[in-house]
């Protein structure tokens, strides 16, 4: 049986609030919704939706901001833009940060109902594409499918951990080590490192790592750009131990390598 679907509204007009709550709770969806960009952050810091509605001007926080923080700690939640005409090129623009679509105010309930249902579709497809990736990936693994002698130190023989030379992923956890020193890593940067660990000295396109991580198909020069911010500071952090023996590497006009030496 399918999971009810977590809906957070982020809006400070009472009016917007009190209508897309009666909308969706009307389709059966769980609601909850707050005034404010600080509140929103509280709560998506600490917890998981599965679609967020927010409202591109809010008199705190940049809605573009937000939406950037809710990708980053989950980036499968499906995120849809409510905006007035005066924001539309705002909105347009941030579809590129990972926004699932926008709504322009005032919106008819019918098309709110459509446009969530057409995004919580998406994100159902999205984890059943994971889900099914992993399960294939455990069964090579538990086969003992793809191993070989001259291969780097990557350890295939359990699913829920992955070493490259000095570098340890616990997938359970969500933790990551350098020669035991901890990483700390948001969730997106934990997932970019996930899928290049999979496949060390393998370079990866800008189309294959955005998938990966934000389970949709992008152009390459949009895929580009979103993961460049992530990659930086995940190449900062992987420095900042002074521990030799992996390199976070850039193609040149194609995608990145996690490099051992």
């Amino acid at each position: 049986m399918n999971q009810i679907a977590r809906i957070l509204v982020v809006d400070d007009e009472p009016s917007v609030r009190v209508m897309l709550e009666a909308a969706l709770r009307g389709q059966g969806y769980r609601v909850q919704s707050v005034a404010s960009g600080r509140d929103a952050q509280a709560l998506i810091t600490i917890e998981e939706y599965d679609l967020v509605l927010l409202d591109l001007r809010l008199g705190d926080i940049d809605g573009i901001d937000l939406l950037q923080e809710t990708k980053e700690h989950w980036p499968s939640t499906e995120v849809i833009l409510l905006t007035a005409h005066g924001s539309l090129n705002s909105a347009i623009a941030a579809l590129r940060h990972g926004a699932f679509d926008y709504l322009l105010k005032p919106a008819q309930v019918h098309d709110i109902r459509d446009r969530v249902e057409r995004a919580l579709s998406q994100r159902r497809g999205t984890q059943q594409r994971h889900s099914l990736l992993q399960r294939i990936g455990e069964s090579v693994q538990a086969l003992g499918i793809g191993g070989d002698g001259d291969s780097p130190n990557y350890n295939s023989a359990h699913s829920d951990r992955i070493e490259v030379g000095p570098l340890l992923l616990d997938l359970r956890r969500h933790a990551a080590s350098l020669a035991h020193h901890s990483l700390a890593l948001t969730r997106t940067e934990f997932a970019l490192l996930t899928t290049l660990a999979q496949q060390p000295d393998t370079a990866l396109t800008y189309g294959t790592l955005s998938e990966a991580v934000y389970g949709r198909v992008q152009p390459e020069d949009e895929a580009r750009a979103l993961l460049r911010p992530h990659i930086a500071r995940l190449r900062h952090k992987l420095e900042a131990t002074d521990i030799g023996g992996l390199s976070l590497v850039s193609i040149r006009s194609m995608g990145y390598m996690l490099q051992t030496e």
